[in-house]
């Protein structure tokens, strides 16, 4: 074990923003207003300033996850695996229309073809395709779900008139969810039943203008608008301003004064949220009844004034996060590295890490040696824990060790997947480990009777505070109510 003196020398050298008395606040009160004022104007205004970042910038994992689709252009194409437009025909290319009920979705019984996609999410780990529509009746099927939406099994043996919804009306999703192998396929499907743009754009592309899209569409349902094809982004990739604020006013005039440099900024929850804002899950937006995206953050805002997390379920355990805390799913990295200040205190290294500590924003995904990192892992790690690093390096498998989870039993500590996991605390058996039970957070409900366990509420213990400033009872431990 190294000692903490080393610890924070090499924490140094990875550029971590740890408070130092007499450290000025950065980003200073004119960038804050800047980043709170100044328009989006896309990435490649940035492009004669900072001509190399640019260029790295540009072929990175970051500028592929929304892409157009051959409906865009034929020279699109190329943007669907090259194997799924090759089997297109013997797919269930329908049109996820809306829901019926909490287990049973309307889809179209035509099929797309792939020369109609408009939009492709994904290019590198998996794909979902995006057609245009309009909210009218159409004929449909139905999909039933039996597990809470993890799989729907579509139904052709009957069909129904769907009714028509234009509410809905936006880019819809295809029932498919597709890999880059060859031929595999997520044989659940996929059934999400709302747009693009009322439900995830915020985290696919950058400046997305949530109160231009919420106008026009009231104005659509109202027949005001002729269509919900406008996208109101200022840029379909996750570009430079997504990371260092909107660059209008940096582009008129240049300079560190009029953007922000990520790595400099002191607030640590604000020096985590330039990830965060997109690698994390929701459970649901505060502007955007059906949102699950952070849809209108700017850099320097609080996540919970534009989002709630997903609820924690101490000792029981959810589809998103383990009896102990540990993310289950995908871009839940940032609820992962805040509970390390309750685990290890909140001024270890760790719980001050961004992710930009380790990962390589501007060229993800550029080097196949070394694709996410900065550097080799192993490398990376014995920077702070010198010859322990192989070691140390099993705190990011969430599942070795532990019984796994499934639907409906997700009472284990099971967590994420190999290399997903950034909660870094190890237990006495060398497994990826999260909060203790006298480590678990909860809140009373408003009027509740703390004597009842159902009226006790899960919250993460970052939040304690915030309830604590509202008047509501919180406490500390395995079982309040007791």
């Amino acid at each position: 074990m190294v000692n903490g003196k080393k610890i924070l020398v090499a924490a140094a050298a990875l550029s971590l923003a740890l408070a130092t008395p007499g450290m000025a606040d950065y980003p200073s009160a004119a960038q804050n207003e800047i980043a709170h004022t100044a328009n989006y104007v896309g990435g490649d205004a940035c492009q004669a300033c900072h001509a190399d970042v640019h260029a790295q910038w540009k072929t990175s994992w970051h500028t592929v996850k929304a892409t157009q689709g051959p409906a865009q252009g034929k020279e699109f194409a190329k943007n669907i695996y090259e194997w799924v437009r090759r089997d297109w025909a013997k797919l269930d290319s329908h049109l996820v229309l809306d829901q019926k009920d909490k287990n049973t979705i309307y889809v179209s019984t035509r099929k797309y073809p792939w020369s109609e996609v408009d939009y492709v999410i994904g290019q590198n780990h998996k794909q979902r395709y995006m057609v245009y529509y309009d909210g009218s009746p159409t004929e449909a099927y139905e999909a039933k779900t039996e597990n809470s939406g993890i799989d729907w099994v579509l139904d052709k043996s009957k069909t129904v008139q769907f009714a028509g919804n234009k509410e809905r009306a936006g880019y819809h999703f295809l029932f498919l969810q597709l890999y880059p192998t060859d031929g595999k396929i997520n044989k659940g499907a996929y059934g999400e039943h709302r747009s693009w743009q009322e439900r995830c754009i915020g985290c696919h592309t950058t400046g997305f203008d949530h109160k231009a899209w919420d106008a026009a569409k009231a104005d659509f349902v109202a027949g005001k608008r002729q269509d919900l094809r406008d996208l109101f982004v200022a840029d379909l990739r996750i570009s430079c301003e997504m990371c260092h604020g909107p660059g209008g006013e940096h582009v008129k005039n240049p300079g560190p004064e009029t953007i922000i440099h990520p790595a400099k900024i002191t607030d640590m929850t604000t020096r985590q949220m330039v990830c965060g804002q997109c690698h994390t899950r929701t459970q649901k937006s505060v502007h955007g009844k059906t949102a699950h995206d952070l849809r209108g953050y700017r850099i320097g805002d609080k996540y919970e004034d534009f989002a709630e997390f997903t609820r924690p379920a101490w000792g029981k355990g959810n589809r998103q996060v383990s009896i102990d805390g540990k993310g289950r799913r995908d871009h839940q990295q940032d609820m992962d590295i805040r509970l390390s200040a309750t685990v290890k205190g909140s001024h270890s290294v760790h719980a001050t890490m961004a992710c930009f500590d380790c990962h390589q924003s501007h060229t993800i995904g550029n080097d196949k040696e070394n694709i996410r990192l900065k550097k080799p892992a192993k490398e990376l790690c014995a920077t702070c824990h010198l010859g322990q690093a192989e070691a140390v390096l099993k705190v990011l498998d969430g599942r070795q060790g532990w019984t796994k989870s499934d639907y409906p039993n997700w009472a284990t500590e099971y967590g994420r997947q190999p290399n997903k996991q950034h909660l870094f605390n190890l237990d006495d058996q060398g497994r990826s480990a999260g909060l203790t039970p006298d480590q678990y957070h909860w809140v009373l409900k408003k009027e509740g009777d703390a004597r009842k366990e159902a009226d006790w509420l899960a919250i993460w213990p970052w939040e304690k505070a915030g309830f604590a400033a509202k008047g509501q009872t919180v406490a500390v431990g395995a079982a309040p109510w007791n």
